[in-house]
C-alpha cells in the first residue's frame, strides 16, 4: 500500500500509537540528500495485538521532523482510526518533500555545511535520520565555485552510501565533469549495469533509467572529455572513468574498483577514490549476475543496483 501524495510537515500527537502495541521501524532511502530532494521513507508496522491506527498514517501523515535535534513544523493529529488485526504487517513507502520540510526557514543548510534531519513517529520508539546538504545548483559559477580537492560526492545506492574524494591534481577535467553531472542530478535514478566481483562495478549510463536493458552501457551526457591518464594504480575503491576504444571518449560512465587491475593502469583515467563506505562495493558485488547481450561476459545484475542520487558535498573556494 503506497501513499498517493507528497508528505509535507504533518505531525500527530502519538497518543493513539502509544497504546496500540506496535513494532514500528523507519528508514530513509539513503544517508545523504539535498534540501530540494524528494526522499522515500520506508515505514514497516507489525501489530503485536489488535490495534487502531490513525487513518492518516496510511497517507503518509504522522511523521515528526527535527533539524539538528530541534523539532520543526506544527503538530496535528488524525481523529479517524482504522482497525488492524493482530499479526498484520504493513509496509509503506512515504515520499517526503525536503523542500516542504525546510521551507524558507533558518534551518535550511548553508553551502558547505550539513544538518542532521531526524524523522520519528511520536508515541512509538521509531526514529531515523539522514544528513542533508544544500542543493548547489544555485552556485553562480557552478563547479568553478568549488574547491575540487576538498569537495566530495555521496553516491547513494540501495546497498548503502559511498563517499568519494577527488584528485584534481591528476585529472582536473574529469573531476569537474563528475561534479557537474552530480550537481545537475544527471546520475540520479541510474543503475550500476555492470558488476564483476573482484574487478569493478560500472554505472553512470542514463540509458539505465529506462526498462530496456538492450541499450545499457551505450549512453552518455552528449559530450566527451579527453583522457587524463596518470600514475594512480587501479586498486580497491579507486574511481575511474569508463570509455570506448577511443582514449578521448569518456562521458558520464564511471567504475569503482573491487580489486586490483594493473592492465588498466595508464589506459583509463583515475580521478578519485572511495573514502567512506567501501564495503558497499562488496555488497553490490555479491549480487547474482547473468550474461550480457553478446553472451561473452557474466556481469548483468539480476537484482537492480540503483544509484538513487549523487549528492555533492561541496566546499567553496577561499
Amino acid at each position: 500500500m503506497k501513499p498517493t501524495r507528497l508528505l509535507s510537515i504533518l505531525l500527530c500527537s502519538g497518543s493513539l500509537l502509544a497504546q496500540t502495541g506496535l513494532d514500528v521501524s523507519l528508514a530513509p532511502d539513503g544517508s545523504y540528500a539535498r534540501d530540494t530532494d524528494v526522499i522515500t521513507v520506508k515505514l514497516d508496522i507489525t501489530a503485536k495485538s489488535e490495534a487502531e491506527l490513525p487513518a492518516g498514517l496510511l497517507m503518509g501523515q504522522g511523521l515528526q521532523f527535527s533539524v539538528d535535534g530541534k523539532n520543526v513544523g506544527k503538530a496535528s493529529s488524525s481523529r479517524k482510526k482504522i482497525k488492524v488485526a493482530k499479526g498484520a504487517k504493513l509496509s509503506l513507502e512515504i515520499p517526503v518533500s525536503l523542500a516542504a520540510v525546510f521551507g524558507k526557514t533558518k534551518n535550511r543548510p548553508k553551502i558547505g555545511k550539513s544538518v542532521k534531519l531526524g524523522i520519528s513517529l511520536p508515541g512509538v520508539e521509531a526514529s531515523t535520520s539522514l544528513t542533508v546538504v544544500s542543493d548547489l545548483q544555485s552556485l553562480s559559477n557552478g563547479v568553478n565555485d568549488l574547491d575540487l580537492q576538498k569537495s566530495r560526492v555521496a553516491i547513494v545506492t540501495n546497498f548503502g552510501t559511498m563517499v568519494v574524494s577527488f584528485r584534481p591534481d591528476k585529472a582536473p577535467n574529469h573531476v569537474k565533469n563528475f561534479l557537474k553531472l552530480s550537481l545537475t542530478k544527471f546520475y540520479d535514478g541510474t543503475r550500476f549495469h555492470r558488476v564483476m566481483k573482484g574487478f569493478m562495478i560500472q554505472g553512470g549510463d542514463p540509458n539505465t533509467k529506462n526498462d530496456d536493458p538492450s541499450d545499457d552501457g551505450q549512453g552518455g551526457p552528449g559530450w566527451t572529455i579527453d583522457a587524463e591518464f596518470n600514475d594512480i594504480p587501479h586498486t580497491k575503491g579507486v574511481l575511474s572513468m569508463a570509455r570506448s576504444a577511443s582514449p578521448n571518449s569518456a562521458g558520464s560512465q564511471f567504475f569503482l574498483m573491487d580489486g586490483t587491475a594493473q592492465g588498466l593502469d595508464g589506459q583509463y583515467t583515475v580521478f578519485g577514490k572511495v573514502v567512506e563506505g567501501v564495503g558497499v562495493i562488496d555488497r553490490i558485488c555479491d549480487v547474482p549476475v547473468g550474461f550480457n547481450r553478446s553472451g561473452t561476459e557474466q556481469s548483468v545484475p539480476k537484482k537492480p543496483v540503483k544509484l538513487i542520487r549523487a549528492v555533492v558535498l561541496g566546499v567553496e573556494k577561499g
